[in-house]
């Protein structure tokens, strides 16, 4: 991706203007036998597509960025790399210039013909970005795909505030872009090429003596930077002329692993950005300051911030009773995020101010969205008296936080963390029917800006305590393997909140229908699941609770005797790291947490427990740790019995780097091989005349 830069300031002799040169038509390469032969690629087994070639170039100089491909075609699947996609903003680019051809196996070309309006199709990405969309002709499993397109850098047509006689050439000599270079893309590619002439001609000399000046966030931005995550021994190379250029071979497709941060976070790429700070320390301190100085202005204290801070804490002798209340009466207030934020013709039909810009506007509105709403919880605490700054923080969910890139675009969300009897309570009160004391997991362990602060922290991560689920299952066994009856599932944490949230935003129907469907894959093969009822799922004041009806097949009748899973709900099947002996990519399973199953087996009349899992204890030392027990009722003939058993799994990390993987590997491999225990019955003989 890349992004257009205005420049903003110019102050030169201007004696001449070069126009840009049209680039170029591409000279295409010649197929090797080899390629033309190719049917699978040993270096990406399975792969449905591979790049022979690419190539990206960002010329500022000569005001255009390109694009080159050569993709060998393997399966049916590989075709739809035929379709390419070229983004580019109208008013500073003008649509791309393309050209490409397809190559068949056995060496016909078919050339990619006609004019760019009717090859091209366009779709709107944003309200600034547009995307061409255009298709290489007759693909075929073996071909190799070909092209080149070229988007020319055009300007706005206006310098700075001041229009000028020869502003439009002006304009086109100023417009660049600074590019990101993704080095891993979905395919397998054998080498890659990048290229960055960041100056334009202007700043290259052209047209006599001249000052050319960036701007960030409205700040001069006087250094450009970048920062790379490639693989050991790549790195970036920059030539006496002041650009850029990256050469890479066999780089592996985008890795979509499970249990893993965000794709995005982890793949190999470039990106260049203007600062005006020449390092990361000096940047996020200066930083702090400016965005610290906004939530302050938005957060200020006003007679209604003060006068609604008293009303709500009237009653409230502690710094925590007077921050709780405080919490409970921004949490009530319409959250836009979960509902409809309102048009500008609403607003004005409502006469409502067009745009929030205190936090006295969202307290009068009863209303804003989860930042507005976090940042009068702030204002109001402060008016109470109580100790509270302001955290900016990334979204884990989205984008692993790169002190490297100093851009505040990383931080998404607003937090506040509050002094209370000497300890810090970090608060999400942006974030709907989030518990007081407690983070979204998107929220925890992210890199954030904390008011004061000079350097940028990172959040901390949830107790294992506070996201606890319970399985409660009485289940009663038919003689021929048969099983009915009830499963309550009791909820805090994180796991509540994903359900009080999807409830917030679906019907009920679909709440029930998601989590039957999430608890089956919890369930042995051949039970259903279906919720009955809900308690707590508008609320988070008190755990959640489920009531689920379950029915089906659960044992295997041989004989005299039933064949049953002793574990009915399977740690495992939720978090299965069995399949995978190594991995590459770091593991995130979002947050800490305890599971506890409790499942009451009720015997069929004449039958008893022949053998039962023995009780089972082990850890993974610092990480996890496992703990079963199972308690048999006491049999009589003719008298339905009973069995219990208990599993108990509380995993105490979230995030680990793939160097530890072996280790998780093998406490699943145990944790797996345990849930395999079988609980036996057996039909009990009858006394004599029976």
């Amino acid at each position: 991706m890349r992004t257009p830069i205005v420049i903003a300031t110019i102050a030169m002799t201007l004696t001449a203007l070069s126009h840009p040169q049209l680039v170029s038509a591409q000279k295409f390469q010649e197929p090797t036998k080899e390629e033309l032969q190719m049917t699978s690629d040993p270096k990406s087994p399975g792969a449905p597509a591979v790049y022979l070639y690419r190539e990206e170039v960002t010329d500022n100089n000569s005001h255009y960025v390109s694009s080159y491909a050569r993709i060998k075609v393997l399966t049916e699947l590989g075709k739809e790399w035929a379709t390419v996609e070229v983004p580019y903003t109208p008013g500073y680019s003008a649509p791309p210039i393309i050209e490409g051809r397809t190559i068949h196996a056995d060496g016909t070309v078919i050339p990619l013909v006609g004019k760019g309006a009717d090859l091209l199709a366009f779709r709107t990405n944003s309200d600034q970005e547009k995307v061409a969309v255009f298709n290489l002709p007759s693909v075929e499993v073996g071909s190799i795909l070909e092209y080149k397109w070229t988007v020319p850098l055009t300007g706005s047509g206006r310098v700075g505030s001041v229009l000028q006689e020869d502003e439009g050439n002006i304009s086109s000599e100023l417009a660049s872009s600074v590019p990101e270079w993704e080095v891993q893309t979905r395919l397998f590619v054998h080498k890659e090429h990048f290229y960055y002439n960041p100056k334009t001609g202007l700043e290259n000399g052209v047209g006599g003596n001249q000052s050319i000046s960036h701007y960030t966030d409205g700040e001069l931005a006087s250094y450009l930077l970048y920062t790379q995550r490639l693989p050991p021994g790549v790195q970036v190379a920059k030539s006496p002329k002041d650009d850029y250029s990256l050469d890479i071979q066999n780089v592996p497709p985008k890795q979509k692993a499970s249990n893993a941060p965000p794709v995005e976070s982890l793949q190999y790429r470039v990106r260049f950005f203007y600062t005006p700070y020449l390092s990361a320390d000096l940047y996020w301190e200066n930083e702090e300051k400016r965005w610290s100085k906004q939530v302050d202005d938005f957060a200020s204290q006003s007679q209604t911030i003060r006068d609604a801070a008293a009303q709500i804490t009237t009653g409230a002798t502690t710094p925590d009773a007077k921050a709780r209340k405080i919490y409970d009466a921004v949490q009530a207030l319409e959250n836009t995020d979960f509902t409809r934020t309102k048009s500008d013709a609403e607003r004005t039909r409502l006469h409502l101010k067009r745009e929030l810009k205190k936090s006295e506007d969202v307290w009068k509105e009863k209303s804003g969205s989860s930042n507005d709403i976090a940042a009068l919880y702030l204002a109001l605490t402060r008016a109470a008296g109580l100790d509270a700054r302001g955290v900016q923080a990334a979204d884990r969910n989205l984008r692993i936080f790169d002190p490297n890139l100093l851009s505040l675009g990383q931080l998404d969300s607003l937090l506040v963390v509050l002094r209370v009897d000497g300890k810090e309570v970090f608060l999400d009160p942006g974030e709907k029917l989030c518990p007081y004391g407690s983070l979204h997991w998107h929220h925890t362990l992210a890199g954030s800006l904390l008011q004061d602060n000079k350097t940028p922290i990172f959040t901390p991560p949830n107790l294992a305590k506070d996201a606890v689920t319970t399985h409660s299952a009485d289940l009663t066994i038919a003689p021929n393997g048969t099983i009915s009856g009830t499963i309550k599932v009791v909820m805090n944490g994180p796991e509540a909140l994903r359900w009080r949230q999807l409830n917030l935003i679906s019907d009920p129907a679909e709440v029930q229908k998601q989590f039957d469907e999430a608890l089956r894959q919890q369930l042995p093969q051949g039970i259903s699941a279906q919720v009955d009822h809900f308690q707590g799922l508008d609320s988070y004041s008190s755990d959640l609770l489920a009531v689920v009806n379950v029915s089906g097949h659960l044992g295997s009748v041989t004989g005299k005797r039933i064949l049953l899973p002793a574990f009915f709900f399977s740690v495992a099947a939720r978090n299965d790291f069995t399949a995978e002996t190594s991995r590459t990519v770091p593991v995130d399973l979002h947050y800490a947490e305890q599971v506890i199953d409790v499942v009451e087996y009720r015997l069929p009349a004449g039958f008893t427990v022949e053998s039962a899992p023995t009780p089972t204890q082990f850890a993974w030392p610092g990480h996890a740790a496992l703990v079963t027990n199972s308690a048999p009722a006491s049999m009589t003939p003719n008298a339905p019995g009973s069995i219990g058993i208990k599993h108990i799994y509380a995993r105490a990390f979230v995030l680990l780097d793939a160097k530890e993987y072996p280790a998780l590997h093998d406490f699943y491999q145990k944790l797996a091989t345990n849930d395999q225990a079988q609980l036996v019955l057996t039909a009990m003989p009858t006394s004599a005349g029976n």
